[in-house]
Protein backbone atom coordinates (compact mmCIF):
# COMPACT_ATOMS: atom_id res chain seq x y z
CA UNK A 1 0.00 0.00 0.00
CA UNK A 2 1.18 3.48 -0.77
CA UNK A 3 1.24 6.18 1.84
CA UNK A 4 0.61 9.75 0.84
CA UNK A 5 3.26 12.07 2.08
CA UNK A 6 2.39 15.62 2.90
CA UNK A 7 4.79 18.47 3.01
CA UNK A 8 4.16 20.47 6.11
CA UNK A 9 5.58 23.95 6.38
CA UNK A 10 6.22 25.43 9.77
CA UNK A 11 3.74 28.30 10.42
CA UNK A 12 6.46 30.99 10.54
CA UNK A 13 7.72 29.90 7.09
CA UNK A 14 4.21 29.92 5.62
CA UNK A 15 3.59 33.44 6.94
CA UNK A 16 6.94 34.61 5.53
CA UNK A 17 6.07 33.24 2.08
CA UNK A 18 2.70 35.02 2.14
CA UNK A 19 4.22 38.33 3.24
CA UNK A 20 6.65 38.23 0.32
CA UNK A 21 3.96 37.27 -2.20
CA UNK A 22 1.19 39.68 -1.14
CA UNK A 23 2.75 43.08 -1.99
CA UNK A 24 2.68 42.22 -5.70
CA UNK A 25 -1.04 41.39 -5.54
CA UNK A 26 -2.21 44.87 -4.63
CA UNK A 27 -1.67 46.47 -8.04
CA UNK A 28 -0.04 49.77 -8.78
CA UNK A 29 0.86 52.05 -5.88
CA UNK A 30 -0.76 55.46 -5.97
CA UNK A 31 0.19 58.72 -4.28
CA UNK A 32 -1.34 62.06 -3.39
CA UNK A 33 0.40 64.92 -5.19
CA UNK A 34 -0.34 68.56 -4.45
CA UNK A 35 1.17 72.00 -4.79
CA UNK A 36 0.74 75.54 -6.02
CA UNK A 37 1.33 76.88 -9.54
CA UNK A 38 2.66 80.40 -10.06
CA UNK A 39 3.62 82.31 -13.19
CA UNK A 40 5.65 85.52 -12.87
CA UNK A 41 5.15 85.32 -9.07
CA UNK A 42 1.33 85.27 -9.33
CA UNK A 43 -0.95 82.24 -8.85
CA UNK A 44 -2.21 80.55 -12.01
CA UNK A 45 -5.96 80.69 -11.34
CA UNK A 46 -7.28 77.80 -13.38
CA UNK A 47 -6.05 75.29 -15.90
CA UNK A 48 -4.40 71.92 -15.61
CA UNK A 49 -1.09 70.45 -14.45
CA UNK A 50 -0.11 67.53 -16.69
CA UNK A 51 2.21 64.76 -15.42
CA UNK A 52 3.46 62.35 -18.13
CA UNK A 53 6.01 59.56 -17.74
CA UNK A 54 8.80 59.03 -20.29
CA UNK A 55 6.73 57.03 -22.79
CA UNK A 56 3.38 58.70 -22.00
CA UNK A 57 1.83 55.44 -20.74
CA UNK A 58 1.04 57.13 -17.42
CA UNK A 59 -0.53 60.56 -17.69
CA UNK A 60 -2.19 62.39 -14.81
CA UNK A 61 -4.15 65.62 -15.30
CA UNK A 62 -4.61 67.71 -12.18
CA UNK A 63 -7.04 70.67 -12.21
CA UNK A 64 -5.78 73.99 -10.81
CA UNK A 65 -8.23 75.83 -8.54
CA UNK A 66 -8.92 79.57 -8.39
CA UNK A 67 -6.10 80.04 -5.85
CA UNK A 68 -3.46 78.26 -7.93
CA UNK A 69 -3.53 74.99 -5.95
CA UNK A 70 -3.82 71.47 -7.32
CA UNK A 71 -4.22 68.06 -5.70
CA UNK A 72 -4.83 64.56 -6.95
CA UNK A 73 -4.91 61.36 -4.88
CA UNK A 74 -4.47 58.82 -7.68
CA UNK A 75 -1.04 59.54 -9.20
CA UNK A 76 0.99 56.36 -9.90
CA UNK A 77 4.52 56.26 -8.47
CA UNK A 78 6.90 57.18 -11.31
CA UNK A 79 9.20 59.86 -12.72
CA UNK A 80 7.28 62.49 -14.66
CA UNK A 81 7.73 65.35 -17.09
CA UNK A 82 5.40 68.21 -16.18
CA UNK A 83 3.48 70.81 -18.18
CA UNK A 84 0.97 73.49 -17.20
CA UNK A 85 -1.99 74.21 -19.47
CA UNK A 86 -3.85 77.48 -18.84
CA UNK A 87 -7.61 77.71 -18.58
CA UNK A 88 -9.28 78.37 -21.95
CA UNK A 89 -9.69 81.93 -23.14
CA UNK A 90 -13.20 83.27 -22.62
CA UNK A 91 -15.33 83.37 -25.81
CA UNK A 92 -15.50 87.17 -25.67
CA UNK A 93 -11.73 87.39 -26.22
CA UNK A 94 -12.15 85.74 -29.62
CA UNK A 95 -14.72 88.27 -30.87
CA UNK A 96 -13.66 91.15 -33.13
CA UNK A 97 -13.17 94.51 -31.41
CA UNK A 98 -16.39 96.47 -31.26
CA UNK A 99 -18.59 93.40 -31.73
CA UNK A 100 -21.58 93.17 -29.43
CA UNK A 101 -21.31 90.49 -26.76
CA UNK A 102 -23.98 87.88 -27.23
CA UNK A 103 -25.83 85.82 -24.69
CA UNK A 104 -25.73 82.04 -24.86
CA UNK A 105 -29.30 80.92 -25.49
CA UNK A 106 -30.97 78.56 -23.03
CA UNK A 107 -30.74 74.95 -24.13
CA UNK A 108 -27.38 75.33 -25.86
CA UNK A 109 -24.52 73.10 -24.64
CA UNK A 110 -22.65 75.90 -22.83
CA UNK A 111 -25.66 77.60 -21.26
CA UNK A 112 -25.02 78.20 -17.57
CA UNK A 113 -21.44 76.86 -17.70
CA UNK A 114 -19.11 78.99 -15.64
CA UNK A 115 -15.37 78.61 -15.73
CA UNK A 116 -13.36 79.24 -12.62
CA UNK A 117 -10.19 81.23 -12.97
CA UNK A 118 -8.63 83.66 -15.38
CA UNK A 119 -6.71 82.90 -18.56
CA UNK A 120 -2.94 83.26 -18.13
CA UNK A 121 -0.80 83.35 -21.28
CA UNK A 122 1.71 80.66 -20.29
CA UNK A 123 4.39 80.19 -22.99
CA UNK A 124 3.63 77.22 -25.26
CA UNK A 125 6.88 75.43 -24.34
CA UNK A 126 5.81 75.28 -20.66
CA UNK A 127 2.42 73.82 -21.54
CA UNK A 128 3.81 70.58 -22.98
CA UNK A 129 5.55 68.09 -20.63
CA UNK A 130 7.89 67.14 -23.49
CA UNK A 131 9.23 70.70 -23.88
CA UNK A 132 8.80 72.38 -20.49
CA UNK A 133 11.99 71.08 -18.87
CA UNK A 134 10.02 70.49 -15.64
CA UNK A 135 10.41 67.08 -14.00
CA UNK A 136 9.15 65.52 -10.79
CA UNK A 137 9.42 62.07 -9.23
CA UNK A 138 6.51 60.65 -7.27
CA UNK A 139 8.20 58.16 -4.94
CA UNK A 140 6.24 58.43 -1.68
CA UNK A 141 2.57 58.19 -0.65
CA UNK A 142 2.35 62.00 -0.36
CA UNK A 143 4.39 64.52 -2.35
CA UNK A 144 4.30 68.31 -2.68
CA UNK A 145 5.51 69.95 -5.88
CA UNK A 146 5.17 73.72 -6.16
CA UNK A 147 5.53 74.82 -9.77
CA UNK A 148 7.13 78.21 -10.33
CA UNK A 149 6.99 79.32 -13.96
CA UNK A 150 8.97 82.30 -15.23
Amino acid sequence: MRHATRLLLPPFLLVSVLLVALPGCGGEQLATVSGKVTYKDKPVTGGTVVFANEDYTKVARLPIDKDGNYKLTTVPLAAYKVGVEPIAKPPESLMPKGAKKFDIPPGSPNYGVKTEGTYVDIPKALRDPATSGLTFTVDAPEKTFNITLK
